[in-house]
């Protein structure tokens, strides 16, 4: 193909569906692999997070006995049992700063144990779930006087569980604290579900993890966005797994363990398991893709030569009749192929057939608007040949703004049907000889309206419809039926606007005398800028001489 050389439209397109027929073929086999390896890492994904969530539970279990044996062991502490049973059995008795020597005692025995646990915080508290004592990095949580909100985990066992102390979880495991075989208290041990603990939680699962806990999301190694999406997701119905999109990425999920109304989740990014595996299918689709495309290349250019020869000389002949605008001289036949002569042959007929059409298209188009503009003025004598003079009024001050062919043909037609939805308005308003009430100009006042309903079920007259609907406007923003204001008004409607008051104000009507041109100019520069575009009303002054109707004939009032 010589450089710079624009190739010929079939060419492209021939090019065009032969590479959009291979392309299509890549992206099916394309989605077909992605499925496949995004079904296929899926399932290893969510049989990886089943693998976690029984390990998880394994180790869990492991670690909560751990701990239940430390709080058991510290639970002995002869000391602390002593001072809570010595605080029990006199708290009724005495006095205030006794009371608080006695809290203190247990205070300080909790602290001693606290410091051979590891354990956010170490609780103390009596048979009513009050808060006696509190030790270890967040004691300061557990205030002394609060009732601990206990929740034990799904399995009913009463020494493992959630509370809830400020708003804020705990893991707590719980041992009762005993004398004699006499529960006195209980012993909490408490870990927050935090970040830290969150972290912990996926070093020991091996994934991404996520607690929700009374409808909300407390702590996860998620982003930000994406635990902002997932606790929205999960946070009420709390489902045992599934999949969902965050942060833009698909991620399967299962639940570890729920203790009450609190979950802990085990996250995988099927995306970011996915990415190795699409990479290696997208080197092997490449290659495949880089064949086929050569191929088609060849195929598709040999194909394309073939059909678009005869049809590129074809191509030229009618850009050259386009460029002449004459459809009468009939294009030669190419004699390249039976079928390109044939459709040569068929298109000089076509064309011969389209220019008597025009012609009398046009003639019909022309006789059917002025018939309309006729019936409407044959209903009131007073009106008689208003559409028509407003129809030339107009065109000669389209003609004074310099209006293109098309523009003037436009203008003049609208002019001839401005009023052509006064049809719709009843004799006894319409052909009223005195002036019209305030209620009978209202439904005057709907004949633009109506005009423009009636065009919009005629295709060919959509071009005039903003000339009847709108040559009733204003600039000043006070006609109708819109209110639209200044340049708002399409010029043709502004135009019209001019031409039917003129004539109206020199034409004679039952209740006045036909006013002299002179004073109807007067009236309209006195309303310029109000009620008339100023630059129309100068157009129509200077049109007026010499304007003719279509017979040739000067108005009568001009």
């Amino acid at each position: 193909m010589t450089a710079g050389r624009r190739p010929p439209r079939l060419l492209m397109k021939t090019l065009a569906v032969t590479f959009a027929t291979v392309i299509a073929l890549l992206v099916v086999v394309f989605v077909v692999v992605m499925l496949t390896v995004r079904r296929q890492v899926r399932e290893a994904v969510t049989a990886n997070l089943a693998s976690s969530q029984r390990m998880f539970a394994a180790l869990e279990t492991r670690r909560q006995r751990e701990l239940v044996a430390q709080a058991a062991t510290v639970a002995e502490s002869p000391t602390l049992k002593a001072a809570l049973d010595t605080y029990q059995a006199e708290v009724r008795t005495i006095s205030g700063a006794k009371k608080t020597q006695l809290l203190t005692t247990i205070d300080d025995e909790l602290k001693k144990v606290a410091a051979r646990i590891d354990s956010d915080a170490l609780v103390v508290v009596d048979m009513r779930q009050t808060i006696l004592a509190s030790a270890g990095r967040l004691g300061n949580r557990w205030p002394v006087g609060r009732t601990v909100a206990f929740t034990a985990n799904a399995e009913g066992n009463t020494f493992d569980g959630i509370a809830r102390m400020g708003g804020e979880p705990f893991r707590t495991v719980a041992v009762p604290l005993e004398i004699e075989g006499t529960t006195i208290g209980t012993l909490y041990l408490a870990t927050s579900l935090d970040q830290n603990y969150a972290e912990e939680l996926q070093r020991l699962a091996g994934t991404r993890t996520a607690i929700v806990s009374d409808g909300l999301l407390v702590a996860s190694t998620l982003s930000a966005e994406a635990a902002r999406q997932f606790e929205s997701l999960v946070a009420v119905a709390k489902p045992v797994d599934g999949t969902a999109t965050l942060d833009g990425e698909s991620h399967a999920f299962r639940r570890l363990v729920a203790v009450g109304d609190t979950v802990f989740y085990a996250l995988g990014s099927i995306d970011e398991t996915s990415r190795s595996a699409t990479r290696e299918a997208m080197s092997n689709l490449a290659l495949i893709a880089v064949g086929a495309i050569a191929l088609a290349l060849i195929g598709s250019l040999w194909l394309a030569r073939l059909l678009t020869g005869p049809i590129g000389r074809l191509s030229s002949s009618l850009a050259a009749m386009a460029a002449s605008h004459d459809v009468t001289t009939p294009i030669a036949a190419t004699g390249s192929s039976e079928e390109i002569d044939a459709l040569t042959r068929t298109f000089n007929n076509l064309m011969a057939s389209v220019a008597a059409a025009e012609a009398q298209t046009e003639a019909a188009y022309t006789g059917a608007i002025r018939a309309l503009a006729t019936a409407l003025d044959a209903r009131d004598p007073y009106t008689a040949g208003h559409s028509e003079r407003v129809s030339v009024l107009s065109v000669a001050i389209g003609r004074t703004l310099a209006l293109a062919d098309d523009d003037l043909e436009v203008l003049r037609l609208g002019a001839l049907l401005h009023d052509i939805g006064k049809i719709g308005v009843p004799d006894q308003v319409l052909m009223k000889p005195d002036r019209l009430t305030d209620a009978e100009y209202a439904i005057i006042k709907t004949h633009p309206v109506l005009g423009a309903r009636i065009l919009k079920s005629v295709p060919f007259l959509l071009r005039h419809i903003p000339i009847v609907e709108l040559h009733h406007e204003r600039p000043d923003g006070r006609g109708y039926p819109n209110g639209l204001r200044g340049d708002d008004i399409p010029l043709a409607a502004r135009i019209v606007h001019v031409a039917d008051a003129y004539d109206a104000m020199t034409s004679a009507r039952a209740y006045r005398n036909a006013r002299p041109s002179g004073d109807a100019l007067r009236e309209l520069w006195r309303c310029a800028g109000t009620e008339f575009h100023a630059e129309i009303v100068g157009a129509l002054a200077n049109a007026l001489p010499g304007v003719t109707s279509d017979t040739g004939h000067v108005l009568a009032h001009a």
